[in-house]
């Protein structure tokens, strides 16, 4: 059920019907008879596949699953790189979409287009509200100081040798 703020009259709605701020989700009032299966998926992992091992993809998805009900979950790398082409079989085990870029390797590319998305996902996904970013790489900060900025969670997936930049600016570091 959700409720309607300027009438104050209930009504069934799909949660991800609107996005505008008139409507907002209640679990108080959630009808459990309705769907008693429901979680709301708000997490999303993003995985820096340059930058951590395919050999971390289950520990990942342990930490992810600690964190939140994960809505979706992608690894970005380049196409045909022999160093990132472990991550194709743990994608298909684990059904992780591949976000694959074509051309030759240019600086921070994946970084960027991680970012992109993003930002992308913040603005057109509202029921995500925490974001997990598996990478070493201290790229990341200023995404992460942005998403904290709209009140999103980030959780930062570290190696040992994660950047000190990038784990002070989240929300929360987890290991991998």
């Amino acid at each position: 059920m959700f409720r309607d703020s300027y009438s104050n009259g209930w009504k069934n709605l799909l949660y991800d019907e609107y996005d505008d701020d008139d409507y907002y989700f209640d679990e108080e009032y959630y009808d459990d008879e309705a769907d008693s299966t429901h979680k709301k998926k708000n997490t999303m992992i993003f995985i820096d596949a340059e930058s951590v091992s395919a050999d971390h993809c289950p520990r990942i998805i342990g930490q992810g699953n600690a964190v939140g009900e994960i809505s979706e979950i992608r690894y970005y790398a380049r196409q045909n790189d022999q160093t990132t082409a472990a991550w194709k079989d743990y994608a298909k085990q684990y059904g992780i979409k591949p976000i694959l870029m074509y051309g030759e390797a240019e600086h921070n590319k994946i970084d960027n287009k991680i970012i992109k998305d993003i930002r992308n996902v913040s603005k057109t996904n509202k029921s995500i509200d925490i974001f997990c970013i598996a990478s070493r790489d201290g790229d990341f900060t200023e995404i992460v100081n942005e998403m904290r900025g709209l009140k999103k969670r980030v959780v930062v997936f570290a190696t040992k040798n994660t950047s000190e930049k990038l784990r002070n600016a989240a929300s929360e570091v987890k290991g991998i």
